[in-house]
């Protein structure tokens, strides 16, 4: 089976997400999309995250109706911290070898510091969608990838520019998120992300 893995600490899931999404599918000519929300992710400080069940919940509403789309919670079943490499392992011994993993470009910047990132590299086909414009990052990335670098996909889809830490302050601010989070979790993110605390 042709299948990918877009995993995400999906903090909050956005429109964004559903964009990357759905040209994946399309470009890649998938047969099948995993979506995966990072349990306990590795790089990030817990406090800036809301609970997994919350998150997991707005993912499976946001990507619901999407054919050839599934919402899964394997990393709360799998071992914490929430490292990539383990769940491309479980997905190869349980679905199949060599998936297309999905990152975003921002991702090359820090990927050596991804836990076994070399034994990841070997285990996928890296799929990586713009973030920013004239690829800051090829430099480094070339550097820590080597010829790996020149595997990488490149996901043609319009430059995503959104992101779930600008949707955060946007809110802490008090401003307008309406068209950039799914409508039907528009009511549900404001109420959580607009307290100062959780």
């Amino acid at each position: 089976m042709r299948y990918g893995i877009f995993g995400g600490v999906f903090n909050p899931v956005h429109n964004g997400h559903l964009v990357i999404a759905i040209n994946a599918l399309e470009f890649l000519k998938l047969d099948k999309l995993y979506i995966v929300p990072s349990f306990s992710p590795p790089h990030k400080r817990a406090d800036f995250i809301v609970p997994f069940e919350w998150r997991f919940s707005w993912v499976q509403k946001a990507f619901k109706g999407l054919k050839k789309v599934e919402v899964v919670d394997l990393e709360k079943r799998l071992p914490s911290p929430s490292y990539s490499v383990q769940t491309v392992k479980w997905f190869t011994n349980n679905v199949g070898a060599f998936p297309f993993f999905i990152v975003g470009e921002d991702s090359l910047s820090y990927i050596e510091k991804w836990y076994d990132y070399k034994t990841l590299l070997d285990m996928v086909k890296l799929v990586v969608y713009p973030r920013y414009c004239g690829r800051p990052f090829e430099k480094h990335a070339r550097e820590v990838m080597g010829e790996k670098y020149d595997q990488i996909i490149w996901l043609n889809t319009p430059l995503i520019q959104l992101s779930s830490t600008e949707i955060r302050e946007r809110l802490r601010k008090g401003l307008s998120v309406k068209g950039m989070v799914p409508e039907s979790l528009e009511h549900d993110i404001r109420r959580i992300y607009g307290r100062e605390k959780w």
